[in-house]
């Protein structure tokens, strides 16, 4: 009887040292943690960096170290992050978002690809076809980018009530301040109304508006872009990629737990991947020498490659070769906007024209997604 006591007592303070042991970070995940933060926050900085010190794009060795900085920075994120993408399970998702998502997985890449096919072959109408400067048909892109800001809008709408009926104050503020962006989002695309009624610019805008219009985004142009563009990526590519390593962190704070419904799924990257391709080309002022588009290029294909390396080890072969085929198709969408489009000499502001539709389809399926899974939960 003592000696089975001696036994227990002895033993349990070896445990609990064996369980302290597992909840530390292992030393070289924690040194790709640290170098991690050092390469984000590097490129991070190079978005700031003015393009003219990149042009020409291959003839500037400084190119070189911007591409590795960035290339770095997102191998090893991947290297401290393998129990959140490489070895864990993408979470189940209700059946209505997994029935859309399904068909989006191969109707949006091939979009990407229509539109990159007529940006090739008809330049004129691939100008005309989302960026038309006169009635009628005046900028069909906006139009299109609107209707599908105000779904996205009355879907987090629908959101903010439902977390009200809860009584979780802080969701219900939250999606009610991403409704308010998005139809700030709504108003700039029209000037706020300016476009369809033609009212005279004020004095005021004229002065400090880049393109002489009653709206807000014009006043830095390039920079109200480039964060859209990096936003966008975010959102459906980076946030889509890491969610199972994002969502066990925030499911640790209570508050701020409900967050980690709105993480939208591991299926947008395959959605919109190629879409990041677009771009302007070589010879423009602008584009990839944008150090966050360039950062949003070179993360979008090591991450796709990451894929393809998880469906490897999975001995998925069906899923590698559908991630193969992304891979290939956001490829040639980048290749043959950076090299052989001639539509940004037809209209400058076409070819990223086409960046943003993609990027509020995704907003929209992002609200319409986390409605869904809301609505699961509730049931």
């Amino acid at each position: 009887m003592g000696r089975s006591q001696t036994t227990k007592h002895t033993g349990q303070p070896k445990a609990n040292e064996a369980a302290a042991k597992r909840r530390l970070i292992p030393l070289r995940q924690a040194a790709y943690i640290v170098v991690t933060f050092g390469m984000l926050v590097a490129s991070a900085m190079l978005f700031f960096i003015e393009p003219e010190l990149s042009r020409p794009f291959f003839d500037q060795p400084f190119n070189i170290y911007r591409v590795s900085v960035m290339a770095l920075a997102i191998i090893f994120l991947l290297l401290a992050s393998t129990n959140g993408w490489l070895r864990t399970r993408d979470i189940t998702e209700p059946s209505r978002t997994v029935k859309l998502t399904r068909v989006l997985e191969w109707a949006i890449p091939a979009l990407a690809l229509v539109f990159l096919l007529i940006q090739l072959l008809a330049p004129e109408f691939a100008v005309n076809l989302i960026r038309k400067e006169s009635w009628p048909f005046y900028r069909i892109g906006i139009f299109i980018k609107a209707a599908l800001q105000l779904v996205g809008m009355v879907a987090f709408i629908i959101i903010a009530r439902k977390y009200a009926k809860q009584r979780n104050w802080l969701a219900m503020a939250t999606a009610i301040l991403v409704a308010i962006v998005l139809f700030v989002m709504i108003g700039e695309e029209f000037s706020w109304g300016q476009r369809l009624f033609g009212w005279a610019t004020p004095e005021s805008f004229m002065e400090i508006n880049e393109q002489s219009e009653t709206n807000l985004h014009n006043l830095a142009t390039q920079i109200f872009q480039n964060t859209l563009y990096f936003g966008g990526w975010l959102l459906l590519i980076g946030l889509a990629f890491w969610r199972n390593s994002i969502r066990g962190i925030v499911k640790q704070f209570k508050p701020i737990s409900f967050l980690a419904d709105w993480l939208p799924p591991l299926s947008f990257v395959l959605i919109f991947a190629p879409a990041f391709g677009f771009c302007d080309p070589l010879h423009s002022e602008t584009g990839i020498y944008y150090g966050s588009n360039l950062f949003i290029v070179i993360a979008t294909a090591i991450i796709l490659v990451a894929m393809c390396i998880k469906k490897v080890r999975a001995r998925d072969n069906r899923g590698l070769y559908h991630t193969m085929l992304i891979l290939a198709l956001f490829m040639a969408v980048l290749i043959g906007n950076l090299f052989f489009s001639t539509v940004w000499d037809v209209n400058s502001g076409a070819v990223t024209e086409y960046l943003e539709v993609f990027i509020s389809i995704g907003l929209m399926l992002w609200a319409v997604t986390t409605n869904f899974r809301l609505t699961a939960t509730a049931d």
